[in-house]
């Protein structure tokens, strides 16, 4: 492990604690967060990202911690309310909020740690909570498109779109908030770059994912993007070859057509897309953008710190959980 990386998991570790102290703070008669056996960090993703970009910066590190608690609580408050709408019961390997407390309190808590994530932001540097409203105004765009979107066909460019604003956006927010952090103008763009590319990229393994991953490694469903009538990256790309595209237009149909519990044709489409090659050509696709940004890493200050971010990057692209 080098420096960088130990650094950075110590950092973590602050994070984790600051959030769980933040949680523990509210009063009981708010919400009681220990009766709740929820994860409100998961695999904290977009505070690593945003603890080995001030690494790469030469950000102040207790600064950049206070980022990083805002990034992750800002994201939980989004998945809290994804999950309201997709009715969904199952989150980072246990019931989600919205299965143990209802959806009203779901709502609510997601809006509280919204609040949160806010305040948190503020304590890293005053400027840095309006520009995470921003980040949260530009995912809820993403989102409002991607449900306005539902079951209906869209093209590659649309997807990268939903991408971009519904994940780039807070990965951008969170390089951009290391980039100030470290005091250093002329990188701010990019630190731009390299954020939104990188969720984006994050995204997209998420969408393959939903078709080549296991639920219980995954913690989540799987295949609950094509019942729901989402078109991702790895789905276009089968319905646009010239081959699989008919078939993979039956199995869609039939997906849509069937009763919930028959997840057969799913599965079969699921089968197309990973077998046909579908999957692995949206992996290479998030691998070329984190490849891309390789030069942009590399006028970073740190040396070492640029290469743990890159070995992060790339283990993003990797993942199979």
């Amino acid at each position: 492990m080098t420096k960088t990386v130990g650094n950075v998991e110590e950092s973590l570790r602050s994070v984790k604690a600051a959030i769980a102290a933040e949680l523990d703070a509210v009063d009981k008669e708010i919400f009681d967060f220990a009766k709740y056996p929820f994860s409100f960090l998961g695999k904290a993703a977009r505070a690593r990202f945003t603890l080995l970009m001030a690494g790469a910066l030469g950000s102040d590190a207790a600064r950049a911690e206070k980022a990083a608690a805002a990034a992750e609580l800002a994201h939980t408050a989004s998945l809290l309310h994804d999950d309201c709408i997709d009715e969904a019961r199952y989150r980072r390997g246990l019931p989600t909020l919205y299965d143990q407390a209802g959806v009203n309190s779901a709502i609510l808590v997601g809006d509280l740690l919204i609040a949160m994530a806010m305040d948190s932001a503020r304590l890293a540097a005053p400027d840095l909570s309006e520009s995470l409203m921003q980040a949260v105004r530009r995912m809820t765009e993403g989102a409002l498109i991607e449900e306005a979107s539902k079951g209906k066909k869209i093209s590659a460019a649309a997807a990268e779109r939903i991408v971009a604003l519904k994940t780039g956006a807070l990965f951008r927010w969170c390089a951009l908030a290391a980039g100030r952090l470290s005091d250093k103008p002329a990188l701010l763009a990019d630190c731009a770059r390299v954020g939104e590319e990188a969720g984006s990229a994050f995204q997209i393994i998420d969408d393959v994912l939903d078709f080549e991953g296991d639920a219980e490694a995954c913690g989540k469903e799987t295949l609950k993007d094509v019942r729901e009538g989402k078109f991702t990256l790895p789905l276009i790309l089968a319905l646009n070859d010239p081959s699989a595209g008919p078939e993979a237009e039956r199995l869609l149909a039939a997906t849509r057509a069937g009763a919930g519990a028959d997840l057969a044709p799913a599965l079969a489409l699921a089968d197309l897309v990973r077998e046909g090659g579908f999957a692995a050509a949206a992996r290479r696709a998030a691998a070329g953008k984190i490849a891309a940004l390789a030069p942009l890493i590399d006028g970073f200050p740190s040396p070492e710190g640029g290469a743990a971010l890159k070995d992060f990057l790339a283990a993003l692209c990797a993942r199979t959980a």
